[in-house]
């Protein structure tokens, strides 16, 4: 009963494993990037009453672990959070990024994953999400070529 969350005339317990990544799955985020991401997601978050438990950052994605309460919608927070970030993230590291995204290409696909956290332990995402920079964590693919263009 300790992980659960008191509203005014609510308890509930709502957890939420969300999932940017870049645009075209560009390695773009570097360690500091990756460091003020995770900062200001968790000011946002708290800033629509929600609690950032945990969050961590590849080159080219974020992880992150969020409780809401029952009167957010998630795809509100998640738009605030893509868009805020890719925002502040464009201002503070504006000549990194022009390395990798042309233009005003977006700074995110525009695509997301977002699940509850149900049916996993809390403490199963959060060991998941905070293992994403170490390098036991790596891609299980790599380009093969399999699916290039036949020469004509």
């Amino acid at each position: 009963m300790d992980n659960y969350r008191r509203g005014s005339h609510s308890v509930y317990l709502l957890t939420y494993h969300i999932i940017f990544v870049t645009k075209y799955r560009k390695k773009v985020i570097t360690d500091e990037m990756g460091d003020f991401m995770k900062n200001h997601a968790a000011y946002l978050c708290g800033r629509m009453n929600c609690d950032m438990l945990s969050a961590e950052t590849d080159e080219d994605h974020i992880h992150m672990l969020i409780s809401m309460p029952p009167d957010v919608a998630p795809v509100k927070l998640i738009n605030t959070l893509k868009s805020q970030l890719s925002k502040e993230v464009r201002i503070k590291y504006r000549e990194h990024i022009e390395k990798f995204l042309w233009g005003d290409a977006l700074f995110w696909s525009r695509s997301y994953f977002c699940a509850t956290t149900g049916s996993v332990s809390l403490e199963t995402v959060k060991k998941y999400i905070e293992s994403q920079r170490t390098d036991d964590h790596k891609r299980k693919y790599e380009k093969t070529g399999r699916y290039s263009k036949a020469k004509r």
